[in-house]
């Protein structure tokens, strides 16, 4: 990526240099993978969204119908535009980049899920208190459950729906965790939790039609309100990691370590580099932008401060492979050229 040189001494000289170039070769194929497996994701989400929706409701399971109003959401699509275009090189409109799109993409999916986690935890709560009559208190002992057995009958076949959708949806999980995890991607990581909230739903969807099956069927719309928590915690936690990256909260300690370890590396073998200090960093999407002061020999030629700072930089992004940008703040009190 394109770099930024400061070298200090009584006054100040600043050079800039752009690498939009072999930025661009950089990224070039990397958001294939990640575009696959999320339209991937849509499709199987598209068509168990409509089997488990037709299902649940010819075989009057709630918990299954929940479980098909949580997979339809616009999170794919959101996802997909969103990862695409946080991996465009940086321009005169966007001179640090696309990163921070991701993160609003992973704000956009967090509150998808957070919506239907309400959605579903309503939805669910209105069938618990349509089988509790009004005047009696909550003892499942004492509940009058001709209430729900008034209700229309729950086929026991609407388990194997619920199965389907449970070993789909974890095998989406773990193969775009995988590539979240290589692509460094925070929107493909909330939306393989979306699919695991999904197969999550869906387990619970199948242990409430087995309960139900076998005379439980309070078990139900009580599995509807667990899988509401469920998605709703998940939904929080992106939603509160995506904020503080928009407001540029700094790196994990482990990134500056790395950081650390990169410029002793360089230290060791260079006298000149007197110290360093002020290491700090800030995330844009899934890269890592760093800046630092380094303090150099002031004896040192110019052209030698200038191979330090490129040397820095390389190592940076060699030890620690999401920083992108590394701005080195060179301090000296006389540079000779």
């Amino acid at each position: 990526p394109y770099h930024r040189r400061r070298l200090h001494n009584h006054g100040s000289h600043s050079h800039e240099e752009h690498g939009h170039y072999g930025l661009a070769l950089a990224f070039s194929g990397s958001s294939n993978r990640g575009t696959k497996i999320t339209l991937i994701g849509l499709g199987a989400n598209v068509g168990l969204t409509v089997i488990k929706g037709i299902a649940g409701w010819v075989m009057n399971s709630a918990s299954l119908v929940a479980d098909a109003a949580h997979s339809l959401s616009g999170n794919d699509f959101v996802t997909l535009y969103t990862f695409r275009k946080s991996r465009k090189p940086p321009d005169e409109t966007h001179p640090y980049g696309y990163g921070k799109y991701e993160t609003v993409g992973s704000l956009a999916v967090s509150s998808l899920l957070i919506m239907g986690a309400i959605g579903i935890g309503h939805h669910s709560y209105e069938l618990l208190m349509s089988a509790i009559p009004p005047d009696s208190s909550f003892n499942v002992s004492e509940m009058n459950l001709n209430t729900l057995n008034n209700r229309p009958h729950l086929n026991p076949n609407a388990a194997w729906f619920a199965a389907i959708s449970v070993v789909v949806k974890e095998a989406l999980f773990r193969s775009t965790m995988k590539i979240a995890s290589e692509e460094r991607s925070d929107v493909l990581f909330a939306n393989a939790w979306h699919h695991r909230s999904d197969a999550a739903s869906s387990l619970v969807a199948l242990v409430s039609i087995g309960g139900s099956a076998f005379g439980f069927p309070l078990l139900d719309p009580i599995g509807g309100i667990l899988v509401a928590g469920m998605i709703l915690k998940n939904g929080i936690e992106i939603m509160i990691s995506s904020l503080k990256e928009l407001v540029d909260r700094g790196v994990k300690e482990d990134v500056i370590k790395k950081v650390e370890k990169a410029v002793y590396k360089i230290q060791v073998n260079e006298p000149s580099i007197i110290k360093f200090h002020n290491i700090r960093g800030r995330k844009s999407g899934p890269f890592h932008l760093i800046d630092m002061i380094v303090q150099v020999d002031p004896d040192l030629k110019i052209s030698k401060v200038r191979h330090i700072e490129e040397e820095i930089q390389k190592e940076v992004k060699k030890e620690c492979k999401s920083v992108k940008e590394v701005l080195v703040n060179l301090d000296t009190n006389d540079i000779k050229h």
